[in-house]
């Protein structure tokens, strides 16, 4: 299946427009807390799938010990990550790379392993098709340690893009989509840029993680209103922190998990579920 739009080339042109930077000129405060944690607690090998122009590295290289790994398909992206991160680029702490987990897989030495992997600001839903999607957290999951784990936000397709939704039905009628998958634009005064996104219900990237040997450890959510407000503005991020304390799971913009890479005994063991029965979704 031929992908309905280029995702590295309309990628390339969002971040040479400085239209991503506009929208996202940081992390966002709640995963990027939630990843140092993981940080302090596994260990500082850490894989970045979708890195962009390093939003997330450059602020994990400061404020923590890591050393960082960090692929994207887009040659723009990885041009800027390298040129804000120099200095750490020629201390060793960061190597950035082209393309996807593959090439990282490659690249690596024998018996290289990651303590972390992340895969943050929907970049999974970015990837198409479906198979593709499951192929690279398979990847992810072969190129971390034992007991590894990888943090992953998808977007919520209850809250995000109903009219994308509707309009991209036909072409997923027609086949050139897959079910929850849409085409958006990014636009700015002079520009538009057509968007690839597959939208997740909670249940279905579940699912997706488990069946590629994940355990999940944590289920959250990424924000509860729209990352590219509370990335900007502190009084967003207080109301969002507020909300996302006293809303269900089902409410949240995107969700986060934070997953183990589960040895091949512990994926045909009956584990406990990790979120209390009472947990509202």
């Amino acid at each position: 299946m031929n992908p309905p739009v280029s995702v590295a080339e309309n990628y390339d042109q969002y971040f040479s427009s400085r239209l991503y930077e506009q929208r996202y000129p940081r992390p966002n405060p709640s995963s990027l807390a939630i990843i140092i944690g993981e940080i302090d607690a596994l260990g500082k090998r850490v894989l970045d799938v979708g890195c962009g122009n390093g939003r997330y590295a450059e602020t994990l290289l400061e404020r923590t010990d890591a050393t960082i790994v960090a692929c994207d398909i887009s040659r723009e992206a990885i041009d800027g990550l390298s040129s804000r991160c120099s200095g750490y680029v020629a201390a060793g702490r960061l190597r950035p790379l082209l393309g996807d987990p593959t090439v990282v897989a490659e690249s690596l030495g024998e018996g290289e392993k990651f303590d972390l992997a992340i895969m943050v600001f929907g970049v999974l839903g970015h990837i198409y098709p479906r198979s593709l999607r499951r192929a690279t957290l398979a990847t992810i999951h072969a190129l971390l340690r034992p007991g590894g784990r990888i943090v992953v936000t998808v977007p919520n397709a209850a809250r995000r893009f109903a009219k994308q939704q509707l309009s991209s039905q036909r072409l997923v009628e027609q086949g050139h989509l897959e079910a929850g998958d849409i085409l958006y634009e990014r636009t700015s005064h002079d520009l538009a840029v057509k968007m690839y996104y597959h939208l997740y219900t909670l249940q279905e990237f579940e699912q997706e993680l488990e069946q590629q040997g994940f355990r999940l450890i944590r289920l959250t959510a990424e924000s509860i209103l729209p990352e590219s407000g509370i990335v900007r503005s502190q009084l967003l991020r207080a109301i969002d922190w507020f909300l996302a304390k006293i809303l269900p799971l089902r409410c949240a913009y995107g969700f986060l998990a934070v997953a183990e890479a589960a040895s091949a005994s512990d994926q045909h063991t009956d584990l406990p579920h990790p979120f209390a029965p009472n947990q509202p979704v």
